[in-house]
């Protein structure tokens, strides 16, 4: 059974990406073996850039938050989904803060900078923007998520679902929500 990782980057429990994850969840129900993290209730601190993960030679962090603890799960995953709001053109800081400490899989000796235990993982990042040109957000998405690819995420899709800022608005958006539906299925192949 695969084994995904949904991080929920949201502080609105009422909202859109707390309403996806609950329809991902039902759908992945006994296909899967899902956990959700969500970002705005942990302790994820930002990178201290110290480079005590370079010394230890596994993905490890000398901090001791919720994201260390995670560490191991985003390690043995098969997939991972994003899912978050746009904040000012860009990932919420809680979500910047968990991308940074994926530092913490970067291995400079290595061809791949990474010491990844699988390199072959899936990445989905669904987010969801009030305003504002979702071309140019899926762009910053997308350049985003490639940056997941030292944690060993080498293929990912990415989505910005536009006119979406009213908490629970998603879930009347049929084709936002058939491409939800197209992104379960990837993630579960």
């Amino acid at each position: 059974m695969k084994k995904i990782l949904i991080v929920n980057a949201s502080k609105r429990r009422n909202g859109n990406s707390y309403a996806l994850e609950k329809r991902f969840m039902e759908q992945m129900e006994g296909k899967a073996e899902v956990m959700a993290f969500h970002i705005g209730e942990k302790d994820v601190r930002v990178c201290l850039a110290c480079d005590g993960c370079k010394r230890q030679h596994t993905p490890n962090c000398v901090q001791k938050d919720d994201f260390t603890a995670l560490i191991p799960e985003i390690d043995s995953c098969d997939a991972m989904l994003i899912l978050a709001p746009v904040h000012w053109d860009q990932f919420p800081a809680q979500l910047k803060a968990f991308l940074d400490r994926t530092y913490s899989f970067m291995d400079f000796t290595q061809p791949d900078f990474s010491m990844a235990g699988r390199k072959d993982k899936k990445l989905a990042g669904y987010f969801f923007a009030g305003f504002g040109p979702v071309d140019v957000y899926t762009t910053m998405v997308e350049t985003n998520l490639k940056s997941f690819a030292t944690a060993g995420f080498s293929d990912y899709k990415a989505h910005v679902a536009g006119d979406a800022n009213v908490p629970g608005s998603i879930m009347e958006k049929e084709e936002n929500l058939k491409v939800a539906d197209e992104v379960a299925e990837w993630l579960l192949a």
